[in-house]
């Protein structure tokens, strides 16, 4: 690089470091209006979807769709709204780099954006919970041989109803709080309906077995 090239990136980084301190400095004084609806809903998604601790604001103006604009004061308005609202914290040492401080939160542009992480998936592993063993009751239902086949298509429409709901629920949950939560979830409620099933049967066996053999000694 030449003298003047580095001439030139120091005084944008001397440029960019007072622009910094200028930021922060204002931050507990700057009067925020409410941001544009639209770019503020894409910035929050943004930094959602983020699978880093941090993001820099030209990460996050080209994660928002804006990186064919001029990055502006309105931005750095935005900015500073996510830093008041506790969701970005600045990192001091480097200019325009903020640690991702909100993580309980759901996705801004699912169904449940409003709802509490934690509430959302307990409620979510309650409903799913009752539904799983529902299905699985409706199962053992059309299996059963005396019902007549009319009954039986009965209880398969409503079967393939109710798992139409339970999928769609799992999908709904894992657009509001991500797909590794929503998996763990689902498999708690899954394998754990299921250890319950088998520890239902095993003493109802036992006990069978314990009738018989008495059963059989009584008739000696």
């Amino acid at each position: 690089m030449t003298e003047k090239g580095l001439s030139d990136s120091g005084c944008r980084a001397a440029e960019l470091r007072y622009e910094w301190q200028s930021f922060l400095g204002l931050l507990p004084v700057l009067d925020l209006r409410p941001a544009e609806p639209v770019l503020y809903q894409r910035c929050l998604t943004a930094v959602w979807l983020s699978r880093k601790s941090g993001i820099s604001r030209t990460d996050l103006h080209q994660a928002a769709g804006l990186g064919f604009q001029a990055e502006a004061v309105d931005f750095d308005l935005l900015l500073a709204q996510l830093v008041r609202e506790e969701i970005l914290e600045p990192i001091i040492s480097s200019p325009f780099h903020f640690q991702i401080r909100r993580r309980n939160w759901t996705n801004p542009e699912s169904a449940y954006a409003a709802d509490d992480r934690l509430s959302l998936s307990a409620i979510s592993r309650e409903e799913q919970t009752a539904r799983f063993r529902m299905l699985g009751l409706l199962d053992a239902r059309i299996l059963n041989p005396r019902l007549p086949e009319k009954r039986v298509q009965q209880i398969r429409k409503e079967r393939d109803e109710l798992e139409r709901i339970y999928e769609a629920t799992w999908l709904e949950l894992e657009n509001a709080i991500g797909s590794q939560a929503a998996d763990a979830i689902r498999k708690n409620v899954e394998e754990t309906r299921e250890a319950g099933a088998v520890q239902l049967e095993l003493p109802l066996g036992k006990k069978t077995t314990f009738d018989l053999e008495g059963e059989a000694r009584c008739n000696q």
